[in-house]
C-alpha cells in the first residue's frame, strides 16, 4: 500500500481511537491513564522485538529520545482536552498538526515535501477548523489554546522524526517499542497511575491495540512518502468523529461542517493528485 492509502486508513483508525479515549476519560482520571496506556502500547509489539534488526548509532538513539519526548509532550495536553470536551473538539489539535509537520519537514527533511503538498495541508487545516468552529469556541480559554498548540506541534514533529528514523533504516518495531517504552517510563514516574484500577486492564489493552494499529499505519505511511502528506490525511480525523457524534445524537452536523468538508475534500484531492 502507498502512503495515501495508509494515511487514510490511519485517519479512520484514529477516529475510533478518539471515541474510545473519550469513553475512558468518562470512567477514569485522564492524566494517570497516560503512563499505563503507553506501557500497554509498548507491550503490544514487544514480542516481535527479538525478530527484527536493531540499530544503536548515536544519531538513532538521539532521535528515539526526541521521539519519546514529543510523544509524552503531546499526550498530556491531548488527554487534558479529552477530559474536558467532545472527541471531535479534542482531535482539532491534529487538524493543526500538518502545519507543524510542514515546517519540520522543510527544516529537517528537505526534499520530502513539495509546495503543492504544503498547499494541500493548509487547505485541509482550514477546512477542519472551519467545520469545527463551535468546538474551538468551547475551548476559548488561554490554557486550552496552549494545549491545542502544544499537542499539534508534538503530533506534527513526531511524524517528521519518524521519517528521519526511517531514513536511517530504523524499522516499525524498533521505532514504536523504543518510543513508547521510554515515554511510558517517564510518564509513570511523573504521573503515577493513581485511580486506575487493575480491573480496567482488558479495556485499556483493547485501546492499546487500536492505538498501536494507528501508529503502525502512520509509521508505514511515512516510510513510503512525505510526512506532510501523511499528517494531512490524518488531519481529517475530527470530521470523521463529528459525523459519528452527529449520528449518535441523531442531529445533522452544522452547515459550516459541510463547507469545511468541501475544503477538506479539495485538500485531499490535491494530495491524491500530486
Amino acid at each position: 500500500m502507498n502512503a495515501v492509502t495508509l494515511g487514510l486508513a490511519a485517519a479512520f483508525v484514529n477516529a475510533g481511537q478518539g471515541l474510545f479515549n473519550k469513553q475512558l476519560t468518562n470512567r477514569y482520571p485522564a492524566r494517570p491513564l497516560i503512563g499505563v496506556l503507553l506501557l500497554l502500547n509498548c507491550l503490544v509489539l514487544l514480542p516481535f522485538a527479538p525478530f527484527v534488526e536493531w540499530h544503536w548509532t548515536p544519531q538513532i538513539l538521539l532521535l528515539h529520545v526526541v521521539s519519546a519526548f514529543l510523544l509524552a509532550m503531546s499526550s498530556v495536553p491531548i488527554w487534558d482536552l479529552y477530559d474536558k470536551g467532545a472527541a471531535s473538539a479534542t482531535t482539532t489539535a491534529q487538524a493543526l498538526s500538518p502545519l507543524a509537520a510542514a515546517i519540520g519537514a522543510a527544516l529537517l527533511v528537505p526534499g520530502t515535501t513539495s509546495v503543492g503538498q504544503m498547499v494541500a495541508a493548509f487547505v485541509v487545516v482550514l477546512g477542519v477548523i472551519w467545520a469545527l468552529q463551535g468546538a474551538f469556541a468551547g475551548l476559548g480559554r488561554v490554557a486550552s489554546t496552549w494545549r491545542i498548540v502544544i499537542a499539534a506541534a508534538g503530533f506534527g514533529l513526531l511524524t517528521v522524526v519518524t521519517r528521519m528514523l526511517a531514513d536511517l533504516d530504523a524499522g516499525v518495531v524498533e521505532t514504536y517499542v523504543t518510543r513508547t517504552g521510554i515515554a511510558a517510563v517517564a510518564m509513570l514516574v511523573l504521573i503515577p497511575p493513581r485511580g486506575v484500577p487493575r480491573r480496567a486492564a482488558p479495556l485499556l489493552f483493547t485501546r492499546a491495540l487500536i492505538t498501536t494499529l494507528y501508529f503502525v499505519l502512520v509509521i508505514l505511511a511515512v516510510q513510503e512518502g512525505s510526512p506532510v502528506v501523511v499528517q494531512t490525511l490524518v488531519a481529517i480525523t475530527p470530521l470523521i468523529i463529528l459525523v459519528v457524534e452527529s449520528a449518535r445524537s441523531r442531529t445533522w452536523p452544522p452547515v459550516r461542517a459541510l463547507g469545511g468538508a468541501v475544503l477538506v475534500a479539495v485538500g485531499v484531492a490535491l494530495v491524491l493528485a500530486i
